[in-house]
């Protein structure tokens, strides 16, 4: 018989108070007598969830509801099973199970706490205890995203328990109008493009004004009244013994063509007559008195406002309405009067009377017909050498003097083409058909490699000795290493067993000891002559 079934029978039942009534609090703070939790006989309204407690499944598993949480007490039913509501969880407690087990579902997990479960295992739903309200979160705007959700509901409804990443986004604020904004920016981009423009006129008008004061300057320095006459050679003797030619007695009995000649590159280009990019410190009447025997001049046509200028037009010869000069490349960068040219080698010739001169002569433009005419007004021919045959061979310097035959002209350029040396008109014979030169920029300084291939008898060898510094211009510190006595005899001993050298030809001619070089080398030549070397033009 069951525990309590008479007075079951013979009366109503009645509320029986707990053996024990603790006291909780509710989640408004009110307190909660644990006795109201417990009944005899009719089934009560399930009080509201308490926290901190747990559940202990006595019932059956019908639709059941989840009690509120008992705080430190215990669950004690005397009441028949039927249809009983789950008590709420307990915390710190045991659980004293007097009912059967008639399909209990699985206790809650409770952290920090053992779950003692002692109904069997079924596919029950789990329960989660809620989790704790969120901390406010200051709203973020959220990623743009499509207006259609395919994400699955949430199963909890409570508003407290959404989190931020499931939390409605919060709205930006709306954009302000930025049409003042644009405004400014556009005024901005126009001061600053006014700026650009303005700075870009003050540097273009700066730089013309500096161009047009530099170019006024150079033209005032080069072509002032002070340039005319500045310069004039009116002593060109030079000291010589009575029977020398070129200084050397040897020299004399050596032919014209083993005789080495120091010779100027662009032997009109001097600082003394304001040329740019000068070839040379003083001019060339100079370097004659000092011992130097060839030159290089190059003739050209000026343009009529510089050559009104420049050019005395001397009618005597000829260059009344000639704009004829004589420059490397343009009249701007220098010229020289052709009168003063040709009367000045004219007047060394007729007062040293015991000297040979070889000139290269390089005709560009249209100047070729001018220079022909200036040098036969100025009789200058008088004194040119002109071979008698064909084949040429070359008298010893000494006939020449005793011949007045001085002068030896060679050309290019122009008109000029291969001719017969007796046939060569105005006896300027063409260049190429008697030398042979090195590499006639002076990109090679040190060999005597020749511009010629194969074996070919030449009468002559033109060496180059000078080069530009990286800005493409003559260089006199470049000189004076390269006019060394040294330097020279380092690249005349790589010409042993090739071409003699005839000409050395070098720029600032006061640089260096290119005339004590070939005063020894032609006293070494004159030697080898007599031993029997150097009769085939080759250095022994």
């Amino acid at each position: 018989m069951k525990f309590g079934s008479k007075k079951k029978q013979q009366e109503p039942e009645k509320e029986k108070p707990s053996f024990f009534t603790p006291k909780s609090s509710d989640q408004d703070g009110t307190e909660v007598e644990a006795s109201t939790l417990f009944t005899w006989g009719k089934k009560k309204e399930p009080p509201a969830p308490v926290t901190k407690g747990r559940s202990f499944p006595w019932s059956k598993k019908e639709e059941e509801v989840p009690a509120a949480p008992v705080t430190k007490g215990r669950s004690l039913p005397w009441r028949e099973k039927e249809e009983e509501a789950p008590v709420a969880p307990v915390t710190k407690g045991r659980s004293l199970p007097w009912s059967k087990k008639e399909e209990e579902a699985p206790v809650a997990p409770v952290a920090k706490e053992r779950s003692f479960p002692w109904s069997k295992k079924q596919d029950a739903a789990t329960v989660v205890a809620p989790p704790p309200p969120p901390e406010p979160v200051a709203p973020v705007t959220p990623p743009r995203s499509s207006k259609f959700s395919f994400g699955k509901k949430s199963t909890n409804t409570s508003p407290s328990s959404k989190s931020v990443a499931t939390a409605p986004p919060t709205p930006s604020p709306p954009r302000k109008n930025s049409s003042k904004r644009t405004e400014y920016d556009e005024s901005m981009v126009i001061e600053k493009t006014r700026r650009k423009c303005c700075s870009c006129k003050c540097v273009i008008g700066s730089s013309c004004l500096l161009i047009l004061l530099a170019i006024g300057g150079v033209l005032a320095w080069r072509y002032g009244p002070w340039f005319q006459g500045s310069l004039s050679s009116t002593n060109l003797q030079v000291e010589s013994c009575p029977d020398c030619c070129n200084g050397l007695r040897s020299n004399c009995k050596l032919p014209v063509n083993k005789v080495l000649f120091p010779t100027l590159h662009n032997a009109h280009s001097s600082k003394d007559h304001k040329f740019i990019g000068a070839s040379h410190e003083t001019q060339f009447e100079d370097a004659l008195v000092e011992g130097y025997r060839g030159l290089q001049l190059s003739t050209c046509t000026c343009e009529n406002v510089l050559s009104n200028a420049l050019l005395e037009r001397d009618p005597a010869l000829g260059l009344e309405n000639s704009n004829m000069g004589f420059c490397h490349s343009a009249c701007g960068t220098g010229v020289r009067d052709p009168k003063a040219v040709i009367e000045n080698i004219k007047t060394f010739l007729d007062v040293n009377r015991r000297e040979v001169l070889i000139v290269e002569i390089d005709m560009t433009d249209d100047s070729e017909d001018d220079f022909r005419t200036a040098l036969r007004a100025s009789g200058l021919l008088d004194h040119v050498y002109i071979p008698d045959s064909k084949y040429v061979d070359w008298p010893k310097m000494g006939k020449l003097v005793d011949k007045n035959k001085r002068l030896i002209l060679f050309g290019r350029g122009g008109s000029l083409r291969s001719c017969d040396a007796p046939d060569c008109r105005d006896g300027i014979l063409y260049f190429y058909d008697f030398f042979a030169q090195t590499e006639p920029d002076g990109s090679d300084a040190t060999s005597c490699d020749s511009t010629l291939n194969g074996d070919v008898n030449v009468d002559y060898f033109l060496v180059n000795q000078f080069q530009k510094n990286q800005a493409k211009m003559p260089s006199p510190t470049i000189a004076n290493d390269l006019n060394s006595y040294n330097e020279l005899s380092a690249r005349f001993e790589d010409c042993q067993g090739k071409l003699e050298p005839n000409l050395l030809s070098v720029e600032f001619w006061q640089q260096g000891d290119v005339l004590e070089f070939v005063q020894k080398d032609n006293e070494n030549r004159y030697e080898l002559m007599k031993m029997g070397f150097g009769k085939r033009g080759l250095r022994g």
